[in-house]
Parts: C-alpha cells; structure tokens; sequence
C-alpha cells in the first residue's frame, strides 16, 4: 500500500485512452448532478461515463421515506450493472467510483458483480473489510455525534426511528462545501434531498473474499474535510488497506473544489487497472 500526495503525482491527463467506463456513485443528501464538473472533463476526454441516482436521490421519482432498506435505496445501481453483465461488452472495464456514503454501494457492487469492475475508488467515502458483514461496521457509517445533533430528521406518526434525514442548508457550506465555490455550494443547496434513515438501519450484505475481495480498492482522502475527518478516514484505511491512497487538499466535496485534479486522477487510475 502506497500513498501519494496528489499535488506532486498527478500528470497530464491521457485523452483518448477510452478502455473504461466510469460508474460514479454519489454520497447521502446529493444525487448524480453533484458530478457534473467530472463527467464534462471524462467525456471531452472521449470516456464513457455513467452518474447514477440511487432511489430517492437527484431526478429519482421515489421519495426518502418509502425507501427501506440500503438494497431499495443501491438498487439502480445494481440493475445498471446486471444490464452491463449482458451486454456484448464483457471484460472487467468499469471504473466504478463512491463519494462518501457511496462506499457502501461498492460494497454490494462488488460483492455481486467483482468480474465487471476493474477497480473501486472510494472518494472520502465508506470502504469496509471484505469477509464480514455490514451490520457489523454500521458505526463507521454514522458521522461524529456533534454532526448528528444537527442533522433535521423525519418521524412521521411519531415513530420511534426516523425514516429521514437532512441537514440545514446553513450547514451544509461548513461541512460539506468549506472550500468550494459559493456558486456550486448554491447549487447544492437547490438540488440536495432527504436521505433514506433506513437505508442505514436495514442493510443485509455480507462481503466475501472470493468475490468483494476480487476488486481491486483505490481511496483517495481528503485532508481539509470536516464532515469526515482525515482522522476517521485513515482508520477505516487501516482496518482495511487498499492498494493506493491518493491525497487530495480538499473539502468533502473534490468533485466541486478540485475537479481539475479529481479528473486527472481518475484518468490516471482507469490507465493503471483498465487492461
């Protein structure tokens, strides 16, 4: 396991190098627009890309409170990968990324389909032990509880458990966007929508080493971030060690606030494992 300050490692992009297809998988709260900076530079590149809305999230019909379970909320991407299974196109091609809470649909994406995905980068996000099961690692995905305090849940009919969540736009700016651009943080404050709480409660998955441990795993951590700390993002690099880490001086969001950078790096990355 290698880690390299992006700053100095990242090169020139390679246009033209159009082996893999980028499957990028957005956090809690944002949907598939939250990529829009990544998926202009891959396709004037000449990459195939695909940003997935989960259920509920982005122009997803569903609402938060109808979802769940974590399989209800990841299954569009599942059912996008079940359909690449059976295109012409076989092979392990796809670069299949996760933004923070996206690190858990990699998890079930690679358990299910390990033979399409060439390799996982996790974005500040979830990576969890192969041969365990989630269940176990369920604190990892909850935030500090100081962040907790501040999140708006949904309990409707006075249930116990809350079937929603999200937080204050106002808060938004400090802990997701503390070093973007206040047009996209505008952006964001437009498009955001409630995450599914039961997404979190009910989620039944566990990884195998023959399959989860397949893929090939890439983090990229962000050391500016707030709402994920540096601090808790290299102990879930220790509990389960990837073959790279990549650092990037960023907020939470690198899609917005290093875009540039976060483009390359993906390049440079599909070059390494897209055989």
């Amino acid at each position: 396991m290698k880690e390299m300050d992006c700053e100095k490692e990242l090169g020139d992009s390679a246009p033209g190098h159009n082996k893999g297809h980028f499957v990028l998988v957005h956090g809690a709260l944002h949907g598939a627009w939250c990529w829009y900076k990544i998926v202009d530079l891959l396709e004037k590149d000449g990459h195939m890309v695909t940003a997935i809305d989960l259920t509920s999230a982005g122009r997803h019909p569903a609402t938060a409170d109808s979802v769940k379970s974590f399989e209800e909320y990841n299954q569009p991407l599942m059912d996008f990968l079940a359909h690449q299974e059976k295109s012409i196109e076989q092979g392990a091609r796809i670069v299949l990324v996760g933004h923070s809470m996206g690190g858990v649909s990699l998890s079930y994406a690679s358990e299910a389909f390990p033979h399409l995905i060439a390799v996982a980068v996790y974005v500040c996000a979830l990576m969890f032990r192969g041969g365990e099961s989630l269940d176990k690692e369920r604190e990892y995905m909850l935030p500090d509880k100081e962040i907790i305090e501040k999140l708006e849940f949904n309990k409707p009919n006075g249930s116990i458990l809350p079937t929603s969540f999200t937080m204050p736009k106002n808060l938004m700016k400090n802990y997701f966007y503390s070093e973007t651009e206040s047009v996209d943080a505008t952006l964001s404050s437009l498009l955001i929508r409630p995450f599914p709480a039961m997404g979190i409660y009910n989620m039944d998955l566990k990884t195998t080493e023959e399959r989860y441990g397949l893929v090939p795993r890439v983090y990229i951590k962000t050391s500016r971030d707030k709402l994920f700390p540096p601090a808790r993002q290299e102990e879930i690099i220790a509990r389960s060690p990837p073959e790279v880490i990549h650092v990037l001086e960023s907020d939470h969001s690198p899609f917005f606030c290093m875009a540039e950078k976060l483009h390359q790096l993906f390049v440079q990355i599909a070059i390494e494992y897209v055989k």
